[in-house]
């Protein structure tokens, strides 16, 4: 993987971490169990998919507590993995039903990436559903204005 892939990927990971921080803070405030339940999907998610691509495949789904710390692990965890794995490395892993399956690395990472955002945007959902207007702005973009500097 060439180092703007890796960049690339790092970035979205990042963004990840900015969201989901943001996310964890307005949950533990406000958030209703079925809110709680969706985020810590997110979190497992990432941790599954993390102990795969180490050579695990857990036959249980992982329960990871809504921490920041937790949140800063699973981060941190798959910026080492995207420092060490090529895109095109492929990783053989079981489903959680036992089903062998296999793919790049690359696309697994992006699949982690992805399914934080498309989860995210489902907890909005719930949150306007029950008439919550105070949940939390996570758009890719504000994350980009916040980390750039000002154009000229």
């Amino acid at each position: 993987m060439n180092t703007d892939d890796r960049q690339v990927l790092a970035t979205n990971f990042d963004y990840d971490l900015w969201a989901n921080l943001k996310w964890l803070e307005f949950l533990q405030a406000e958030g209703t169990d079925g809110e709680k339940e969706v985020f810590g999907h997110i979190l497992m998610a990432g941790s599954l998919w993390a102990s795969r691509v180490n050579g695990d495949s857990p036959s249980a789904i992982p329960i990871i507590p809504l921490t920041t710390e937790a949140l800063q692990t699973n981060h941190s965890l798959w910026i080492g993995l995207i420092e060490t794995h090529a895109w095109d490395h492929i990783i053989p892993y079981r489903r959680l039903n036992g089903e062998a399956q296999s793919l790049p690395f690359g696309e697994i990472a992006l699949h982690v990436a992805n399914h934080g955002t498309y989860h995210r945007g489902h907890l909005r959902g719930l949150c306007q559903a029950r008439g919550c207007g105070s949940f939390p702005e996570t758009d890719r973009m504000l994350f980009s204005l916040e980390r750039l500097p000002p154009s000229p």
